[in-house]
């Protein structure tokens, strides 16, 4: 008798259930006729011993995987277990497939059930005479109808081999409402579940990666913003709704949910991808705020080139102002950073303050020097120096130096105060420097710190103490065994520790008191 053949979105399991219903065998005699043995387990999503499976149907077991089952999911978003997988359920290896899913990773381990919505049980009554088990419903991590936005209701599977008559959706339960999220993420996952299945393209963490660069959760120099990407994230996992946090982020500080999922590195649960990508999809506000940001980076230099324009034309900064729509201190800035003289009433900066200011800047004086030489404000004094680019990187420069110097003398200065001291000493005394010149003069500070030491290892026996012990046992052993015990034999006499076969060499004492007992037997 051919298995039954499938309805819209039937998981194979359910298509077992009713072709064993209908058998009317013992679950051994049909476990045994399907498989070949009455030890089998079946899995309800990851089924397993699809080739033989195949036997009963008009499908071949490739479309059984595909259509019938999770394993596109998984191999999606795992394609160097791809083979694996897919071998391991076409035969009846369902052990190593499951192993190679990830479905146990660390706190994410569940009971295993099957789940299924009380609305869609109801219509599949109706349309079709009997309710089934949904594929879409079985994705781990939904908790949400797709088509009806119901809450899934768990059904435990006990026994080995999960069988049982009649093991489908029961009628008459009351379907409770879930969010819009859960909704939302659960029509996601079956979406992608049923491109994967069509397509077979395999998941690319570079693509995840690309869009947080593009969504600005980027750093220009290649980092991640964790505290910023895992806030967002988990205030978007709260909103689901779930009961279970086994596989979303404890808290808004579970920064290593977000290290293990972007290095490649880890093994995770393949399902968490999910619940990333679809935060990430509805990310568009965020993109649009990013177009936003660029735009108006464009309209900001538009209005400096017209406020340009306006003070070479001799506006005054008042009329710029209410021109531009901008404050005095921003046009004030764009004057000076230009060298576009303005009239200032009251004249207070001068030109020859302008250059008293630039002189003493180029001098190395601190800024807080130069204000109260030229009795401004240290704003004012930073606000002209900051007009001169080439001046600015030299002070910046000539901070750098004096930081080198300074770290330099102290690392200096340890040492000669304390000439035994080791590295670590050094870096816990002088923690500052030591990093900062371990960032920029590594090969100086090398060069000028002690050379490290190789620990000293401190024997966990003292075996001159215990040489002087056995001496009088060994003499006691070997007289009361008329002295002809062999070394082999004393040592296992004294416990069997190896101390006169591999170890006789630390026991100079005691071995010569054997030998002068033995040879003198």
């Amino acid at each position: 008798m051919l298995i039954p053949p499938t309805f819209p979105d039937e998981i194979l399991f359910s298509r077992i259930i009713r072709h064993f219903t209908l058998s009317g065998m013992t679950t051994a005699d049909y476990l045994l006729t399907a498989q070949n043995s009455h030890k089998v387990s079946i899995h309800p999503y990851l089924t397993a011993g699809l080739d033989k499976f195949s036997q009963l149907t008009q499908e071949s077991a490739t479309e059984l995987l595909n259509e019938q089952t999770l394993a596109p999911l998984f191999i999606h978003f795992l394609p160097s277990h791809a083979s694996t997988i897919s071998l391991g359920l076409i035969s009846t290896n369902a052990t190593d497939a499951i192993r190679a899913c990830q479905l146990v990773c660390v706190r994410e381990k569940e009971s295993l059930s099957i789940k299924y919505c009380p609305a869609c049980a109801k219509a599949d009554a109706e349309n079709f005479g009997v309710p089934y088990w949904h594929r879409s419903h079985q994705i781990p991590g939904i908790e949400s109808c797709s088509s009806h936005q119901v809450k899934l209701v768990h059904f435990p599977l006990k026994g080995r081999s999960r069988l049982s008559l009649s093991l489908l959706p029961p009628l008459g339960g009351k379907p409770i409402r879930s969010s819009v999220f859960s909704r939302d993420f659960a029509l996601y996952s079956y979406d992608l579940l049923q491109k994967v299945s069509q397509t077979n393209k395999p998941f690319e963490l570079s693509d995840i990666k690309n869009q947080l660069y593009k969504l600005g959760y980027v750093t220009r120099k290649g980092y991640y913003r964790r505290k910023l990407i895992l806030s967002e994230l988990y205030q978007f996992t709260q909103k689901l709704g779930y009961d279970s946090q086994d596989w979303l982020p404890e808290s808004d500080t579970d920064y290593r949910y977000i290290s293990y999922l972007l290095s490649e590195k880890v093994a995770q649960q393949p399902l968490k991808y999910l619940v990333l990508g679809f935060w990430l999809s509805l990310q568009t506000e965020s993109t649009e705020q990013v177009v936003s940001v660029s735009k108006n980076e464009d309209l900001k230099h538009l209005l400096e080139n017209k406020c340009i324009e306006l003070l070479h034309q001799g506006e005054s900064m008042a009329s710029v102002s209410r021109l531009a729509g901008k404050s005095r201190c921003f046009i004030k800035a764009l004057a000076l950073r230009f060298d576009i003289p303005v009239n200032l009433k009251p004249k207070q900066i001068t030109q020859s303050m302008k250059a008293k200011i630039m002189f003493l800047g180029k001098k190395g004086f601190h800024r807080k020097v130069i204000a109260a030489r030229v009795c401004l404000s240290v704003g004012s004094v930073e606000q002209q120096i900051s007009t001169s680019p080439v001046l600015v990187q030299w002070r910046k420069q000539c901070r750098h130096e004096s930081k080198r110097r300074k770290y330099k003398l102290q690392i200096i200065r340890f040492i000669q105060k304390k000439p035994s001291a080791i590295r670590q000493q050094i870096k816990s005394s002088c923690n500052a420097a030591f990093f900062w010149l371990y960032t920029y003069e590594k090969q100086w500070l090398e060069a000028n710190l002690p050379k490290a030491k190789r620990p000293v290892i401190k024997p966990r026996v003292d075996w001159h103490q215990r040489d002087l012990l056995l001496v009088t046992e060994v003499s006691s052993l070997m007289r009361k065994h008329h002295n002809r015990l062999s070394r082999t034999q004393l040592d296992l006499l004294l416990g069997g520790h190896g101390w006169f076969t591999k170890n006789k060499h630390k026991l100079p004492k005691s071995l010569m008191k054997y030998q002068s007992l033995y040879e003198g037997k």
